[in-house]
């Protein structure tokens, strides 16, 4: 071998690392951008084009990754842009949703010895704890909490601490991170290379929903992960990582068919006394006529597509929301019979659960795009980007935030992912 081809085969490497630590350099900028914008929804379409700018970096990372995913030094620039993303946003008011004001004031009901699920902020009972900066921000007050036991608990310890916004979101990117950490470990272990973990850890979507607007997501994710990764060797972790997973957000959910096919009998059992037990007792506790948790799974419709037309072919509301779970648990149960392995088949009943469901806020994608480093996908990480249409078109609604992005624009939302992937396929056809 020649001195010329010894260079350039042991420099290709550390220029692959520079054009993802370039890359990454990109995002944090735009995020830092993001961070100084005041409103993101009094200045949408300011939020909407610095949030597209950071996907073309997302976009060009991914891109460098291609089928070579082994990068020198992948962990530590990961874990760093990471980290410095996430801190940029840390700091921003939430003005897209009002979810985690919520999570603060149910965490000090909690904290102070209430119960949140028979006692609705509006409850004259609850009048001591009303304040100035908290309370007005709350979504239906009128309704109890929806929120899992898990999640309450964490909710009330971040209050106990420190009941204030900045504490909350603290809580959740702390989560996130060691969910990207997780991630990289993982995904070493299956010989995929720690810069795959970035289809999620440097996703736009990912960080503006979870660092910028609070969403606690990442609390039950991190459980999730932890579930498939303990499935073979630890097969009783396993079954009480999934149920801790269920107990803070119920999408975990969608990985249980799957993972009752390779745990064993005890794990099985153990799990489904896990689930069951609480379940119940959470479905008993958010009873009610407050009652937020039956108020959602009645009522509560938002982007959606799919079903909009479910509910016109049934006439009937409530039923395509049966159809539409139905459809997801169809899904679930024929992968795991299929012998699919946990992760994929989760990664399929979760799209399929986004793609059917009634409501599709913005923040959902974000469990989409979990399972991304698996093999990402052009379609979904378009997805993950036109989804935050929902929000307005380039400038707040006058709607407020009774919202709803009209028939046509969500077919602007859905339907360019859906002529990308047509694209892809006919390219690869005629490749």
């Amino acid at each position: 071998m020649s001195e010329a081809t010894a260079i350039s085969g042991t420099d290709r490497p550390l220029s692959r690392s520079f054009e993802l630590l370039a890359c990454g350099t990109g995002l944090v900028l735009v995020m830092w951008l993001l961070g100084r914008v005041p409103s993101w929804r009094a200045e949408l379409g300011t939020f909407q084009a610095l949030l597209a700018a950071g996907f073309v970096f997302y976009a060009l990372a991914l891109a460098r990754l291609g089928r070579r995913p082994e990068i020198p030094q992948a962990t530590a620039i990961v874990l760093a842009v990471a980290v410095a993303s996430r801190l940029a946003l840390l700091p921003v008011t939430p003005s897209l949703s009002d979810d985690v004001y919520r999570y603060v004031w149910e965490g000090r009901v909690t904290a102070q010895g209430e119960n949140p699920y028979a006692l609705p902020p509006s409850a004259p009972a609850l009048a001591p704890l009303r304040d100035r900066e908290i309370y007005p921000r709350l979504n239906h007050a009128e309704l109890s909490t929806i929120y899992p036991p898990l999640a309450m608990a964490g909710f009330a310890a971040v209050a106990a601490l420190s009941p204030t916004v900045l504490a909350m979101k603290l809580w959740i990117v702390l989560h996130d991170l060691a969910l990207t950490v997780l991630l990289v470990w993982w995904l070493r272990g299956r010989g995929l290379g720690a810069a795959m973990s970035i289809a999620y850890a440097w996703c736009p979507l990912v960080l503006v929903e979870f660092a910028g607007s609070g969403h606690n997501d990442p609390t039950a994710m991190l459980w999730l992960v932890a579930a498939w990764i303990a499935a073979e060797r630890r097969p009783l972790v396993s079954a009480c990582c999934l149920a801790a997973g269920v107990m803070t957000k119920l999408a975990p959910l969608a990985a249980l068919p799957s993972l009752l096919v390779v745990w064993p009998w005890r794990a099985r059992g153990l799990a489904l006394s896990l689930l069951i037990a609480g379940l119940v007792a959470f479905a008993f506790a958010a009873s009610g006529p407050s009652s937020g948790l039956w108020a959602f799974a009645r009522t509560w419709r938002n982007n959606d597509l799919l079903f909009t037309y479910l509910a016109m072919a049934l006439r009937s509301d409530l039923a395509a929301r049966w159809l539409a779970a139905g459809i997801v648990t169809v899904v679930a149960v024929a992968l795991s019979l299929r012998g699919a392995a946990p992760a994929e088949a989760t990664r399929a009943t979760l799209r399929t659960g986004l793609l059917v469901s009634p409501v599709a806020h913005p923040w959902y994608f974000g469990w989409a795009m979990l399972l991304e480093p698996l093999g990402p996908s052009p379609v979904w990480g378009l997805l993950s980007l036109t989804c935050v249409l929902s929000y307005g078109v380039l400038r707040p609604p006058a709607e407020g935030g009774a919202f709803h992005l009209p028939l046509a624009w969500r077919w602007v939302e859905y339907g360019a992912p859906l002529l990308l992937g047509s694209a892809l396929r006919w390219a690869g056809r005629h490749r």
